[in-house]
């Protein structure tokens, strides 16, 4: 998908940056690759748990005489509500992608060789296995870049690139190598370049809200009506919180990834959208593929031991998803990752996309349900939860109000979030989000529910 922007209040920044959502907190330290995360044990929980533990054995605080509030845990992860899967619809993977780098004439030399040298690097990483393996993409490798001799317009649209690429590839153009199955064209355009396209959430154009895409194009019939992938990488001065090389490099590791796992994402849809009971989740995150299910996030960004010198997307994993880990990976070393799942009773039904899981409520009424907390180690002390309206954090006014019985708690615990609607939102649903963090500035970690009536 499309590599955006939004705003938002809350832990947040007032700068987001997505792929379609994006973080609004990339880390900017060098932080080695982490493995699966940093999954506990009972034998290695620490004495804060194992004294939370004994603290609550005679009872906890309760919300009141029925109301089961848990018990901190020492089994991690707790046990918790089914999270989000992107699901596979059948289209092709890029099983060994081979990335093919174009720069214009009019391009800075200096962003030619650092662009260069990351795509020449980043296929055989850690970072990439960890991303893109149980996706069925192998390793990338890439050829040597493609100097054009022309220079890039100052503004042109996607339909102009793709007919100026089908024209490169339909004549046979011998400075481009010809594509297969696993070729991957990655256009670089230099500063000064603004690309518009059309999507299906209207006109967009690039660093006003896009820090890149990825698409396809299809050739004529001598070339067999390929569809051909390709990637567009602006050359964003900032975007979001990212600057420079950074705003780059954080942009095309998201669009690589997600061109290897969905290369075809109009006609033959790989990994490209989350299950239908999750649907609500790539309607506020902005895409399903694997790169917005976590580009949104706070900690999505960041710089691994294994390519220090350049800024990257962690991208969700349906693996690490379901054991309780931190979905986005490669996992943060030396972290341990906690949230809190709201129970969703019930099937909403959602115009036009279906049903999904949430909570029905009737506007002006209210309802009380469990909020589960889990983490897949000790967190060394409770950790703090918040619930706010999508809209809120999107700078409107809040369609929900929401109440929560207390604001933290430990892995096994159960909060009670008070839900009451006062108007409906679009498509007659709203969507509320759940943050977790520990404080000292540290970004948190989201859930996301969903109200209808």
């Amino acid at each position: 998908m499309r590599f955006a922007l939004f705003a938002s209040l809350g832990f947040l920044s007032t700068a987001c940056i997505v792929a379609a959502c994006g973080s609004s907190s990339p880390a900017t330290s060098s932080a080695g690759t982490g493995g699966e995360g940093a999954a506990g044990s009972a034998s290695q929980a620490s004495s804060s748990v194992a004294s939370s533990v004994a603290s609550t054995s005679s009872g906890a605080p309760d919300a009141g005489a029925d109301v089961d509030n848990g018990a901190p845990s020492m089994n991690f992860p707790a046990p918790h509500p089914a999270p989000p899967q992107v699901v596979y619809l059948g289209g092709p993977v890029l099983e060994a992608p081979k990335l093919v780098p174009v720069f214009f004439a009019n391009d800075d030399p200096t962003y030619e060789a650092s662009l260069t040298d990351f795509v020449n690097k980043v296929g055989a990483t850690p970072y990439w296995t960890t991303a893109t393996s149980e996706y069925g993409v192998g390793a990338a490798t890439a050829v040597a870049p493609i100097m054009l001799t022309e220079t890039a317009p100052a503004l042109l649209d996607d339909s102009t690139i793709q007919t100026w690429l089908q024209g490169k590839l339909d004549g046979n153009d011998p400075a481009w190598p010809p594509p297969d199955a696993n070729t991957l064209y990655v256009l670089h355009y230099p500063a000064g370049t603004v690309v518009t396209l059309q999507s299906a959430m209207g006109p967009a154009q690039t660093c006003v809200g896009i820090g890149g895409y990825h698409s396809s194009t299809t050739l004529d019939t001598n070339h067999g009506s390929m569809e051909v992938p390709y990637a567009v990488i602006p050359r964003c001065a900032n975007f979001g919180p990212l600057k420079g090389l950074d705003a780059v490099t954080g942009a095309e590791s998201h669009e690589l990834i997600e061109a290897a796992t969905d290369p075809l994402p109009q006609d033959e849809t790989a990994y490209g959208q989350v299950d239908d009971a999750h649907i609500f989740w790539e309607l506020a995150l902005g895409g399903g593929e694997v790169g917005d299910m976590c580009a949104q996030f706070p900690k999505a960004f960041t710089k691994f031991t294994d390519l220090p010198d350049y800024e990257v997307q962690r991208t969700w994993s349906n693996m690490s998803a379901l054991a309780g880990h931190d979905p986005c990976v490669p996992a943060l070393p030396g972290t341990v990752y906690f949230n809190a799942a709201p129970v969703l009773p019930d099937n909403i039904a959602f115009p036009g996309f279906g049903t999904m899981k949430g909570v029905k409520i009737a506007i002006g009424d209210s309802k009380t349900i469990d909020v589960d907390l889990f983490s897949d180690g000790d967190t060394g002390g409770p950790f703090d939860v918040q619930a706010f309206d999508f809209n809120q954090l999107m700078g409107q006014p809040a369609n929900l109000e929401l109440s929560l019985d207390r604001d933290s708690g430990y892995n096994g615990e159960i909060l009670h979030l008070t839900i009451s609607p006062q108007a409906k939102g679009e498509f007659g649903a709203n969507i509320f989000v759940l943050m977790s963090g520990q404080g000292g500035g540290a970004p948190p970690n989201w859930w996301i529910g969903l109200v209808g009536s």
